[in-house]
């Protein structure tokens, strides 16, 4: 029987030896079990007696959920709180390290060994700050939210109550560094005494074979789980190959949670399809923690979860009290509007977002509703750009057969838009930077992030840089990156002044800093092994970059293919040696 405990009775110091903390589902066998678990703790908090005294606070982003959750109970035992990055990229680590004592990362798994270290207990208090997290909003700076345990320990409570997790395996997608994550993915687990998957499961290949090595139901092979929970978010389940081997997934997926953004219904259903059981989403955000949920094959309005109060007003907006609020007695304004139900509310979507641009107020919500009454448009979110002087850019992603290749045919749908934008805005307003997409961009939580927006208009920034358009990974070692060239390129400039191209050194060098970006690949450049340019790339190409990574021993090989409508522009294999990284603890 699943073992039913409250986050500030810290059960992962009452619970059986033998219980499985971690399994590995590769293997299809324990990867760790509470003794280890307990004996990692020690060993944190051993490693972190070296650095610093007790009550500090820590940075902590292991993408491992494994090591994140023992370096996280050491952290609460000890008496010090965690800072959960909006993500692991050196710029955001960078940002926040002046307030925290140190970094606890991606580094070797070094300070576990030797001897076994017993851990000491302390004392979680329920108004103490255990973890603070960012918001990653689509425009402005990320905003620290303090969490204590006692908001931490609500939430958990509804969401064993609603969906017990009964011994099965849990499986993420997600990242633990946002507050679904975290929740779900981890202290659920940890709570109700659920094995976690030792790894993140990243691609619908994994998945699949995740699903058929679990112990078929009627085997009693000891501690074993039967079946699994995944959670999800909209990215991963929008895009379910329907070509891999499914036949298990209904027997051994009992439940499918999603959160970070609304699933659409034609991606619900699709996932349903796919993996033979309802989606349960979880409507809500960093700041409020969840405040409804909905499967869409019983509709597509939301219930609000057991606690939550909720209602409206006369502008329609959503109103919230909740016990997930550092005040649960406040009534506090959200930025979404609803339409209330007897059971419940339909989300009416984000209320007027006003600008001033070029002197000028603007709802930028109008300006998206115009631009996706336009031919082709399936979806477009308008925001000023500090870079610019506030000017409006404009995200506009397009039906397939509309998306434009080349500079004049880019030219051209940018009047065409224009045109029909005067119709109702002032020129002034109108946007001047475009970037078209034939996905909608988001992070991995399914949001249109400042991190991807800033990636989006980067360009602007350092003429240097290809405009990206998106990126997907194919499996773990190979991704497509969407990429256009800008029209003032600063490598165009003289080469050749009648007929600007693509120097062939600029495209090896994108293809390097995306491997880097988007594969994690390490490594200093050593040779080239092959190289072609077999079509010259012109200001406005639109290009796709297919890119994979091979790491092996002595560093690793990059082979690299970037094509357009025209044909292949460049391809080829570069060799990469290995250098030493060095990682603060």
């Amino acid at each position: 029987m699943t073992r039913q405990m409250q986050l500030l009775d810290a059960p992962w110091r009452q619970a059986p030896s033998h219980d499985i903390v971690a399994w590995d589902a590769d293997r299809g066998a324990p990867a760790l079990d509470q003794a280890g678990f307990r004996q990692s703790i020690g060993a944190w908090q051993h490693r972190l007696d070296e650095l610093a005294p007790t009550g500090q606070s820590w940075l902590l982003y292991h993408r491992d959920p494994v090591a994140f959750a023992t370096a996280l109970i050491a952290l609460w035992e000890r008496g010090d709180s965690a800072v959960l990055p909006a993500d692991d990229r050196p710029e955001t680590l960078d940002a926040l390290s002046s307030m925290v004592t140190g970094r606890l990362g991606d580094v070797a798994q070094g300070h576990q060994a030797g001897a076994p270290q017993a851990p000491r207990w302390g004392h979680l208090c329920a108004d103490r700050v255990a973890v603070s997290l960012f918001t990653s909003g689509s425009t402005g700076a990320p905003k620290q939210l303090d969490k204590t345990f006692a908001q931490l320990d609500a939430e958990l409570a509804v969401h064993r109550t609603l969906w017990p997790l009964d011994s099965r395996l849990v499986i993420s997608q997600v990242s633990h560094l946002h507050i679904y994550g975290l929740l779900f993915a981890i202290l659920r687990p940890l709570c109700e005494g659920a094995p976690m998957a030792s790894r993140t499961c990243r691609y619908p290949e994994t998945l699949s074979a995740w699903l058929q090595r679990l112990c078929p139901r009627g085997e009693t092979e000891s501690q074993a789980p039967h079946s699994a929970i995944l959670i999800s978010a909209p990215p991963p389940l929008e895009r379910l190959p329907i070509e891999l081997d499914w036949q298990c997934a209904s027997e051994r997926l009992a439940r499918i949670h999603s959160s970070g953004a609304p699933l659409g219904a034609a991606a619900s259903e699709h996932a349903r399809a796919v993996l033979g059981v309802g989606v349960s989403e979880i409507y809500g955000s960093s700041e409020t923690g969840g405040i409804a949920w909905r499967d869409q094959q019983f509709g597509d309005h939301w219930t609000p979860l057991p606690g939550i109060e909720v209602r409206d007003d006369a502008e329609g907006r959503l109103w919230l009290r909740s016990p997930f609020l550092s005040d649960s007695t406040a009534w506090e304004c959200q930025a979404d509007r609803i339409a209330p139900m007897p059971d419940g509310f339909r989300l009416l979507g984000r209320r007027d977002r006003i600008a001033k641009v070029g002197g000028k107020r603007l709802s930028l919500t109008a300006m998206d509703r115009a631009l996706q009454t336009c031919h082709g448009v399936l979806q477009a979110r308008t925001l000023p750009l500090a870079v610019r002087d506030n000017r409006l850019g404009a995200i506009v992603q397009l039906a397939a057969e509309c998306v434009p290749y080349d500079h004049a045919a880019r030219r051209d749908l940018i009047q065409a838009l224009r045109n029909s934008l005067l119709t109702a805005f002032e020129p002034t307003v109108i946007p001047r930077y475009w970037r078209f997409v034939a996905t909608w961009p988001t992070n991995t939580q399914g949001k249109l992030s400042a991190e991807v927006v800033a990636q989006l208009f980067a360009d602007l920034q350092d003429r240097r840089l290809p405009r990206w358009l998106g990126s997907e990974a194919e499996d773990a070692q190979t991704c497509w990156i969407a990429l256009e060239v800008p029209e003032r390129l600063v490598y165009c400039q003289g080469h050749f002044p009648d007929h600007p191209v693509v120097p062939g050194v600029v495209m090896l060098q994108w293809a390097v800093d995306m491997a880097r970006r988007h594969l994690n690949m390490m490594g200093a450049f050593q040779r080239l092994e092959r190289v072609k340019f077999p079509q010259l790339l012109l200001p406005g190409d639109r290009v796709s970059l297919r890119l994979t990574w091979q790491p092996d021993a002595s560093g690793g090989r990059l082979t690299f293919d970037l094509s357009g409508q025209r044909g292949c522009h460049a391809n080829g294999r570069m060799r990469f040696a290995e250098t030493e990284v060095s990682h603060a603890p």
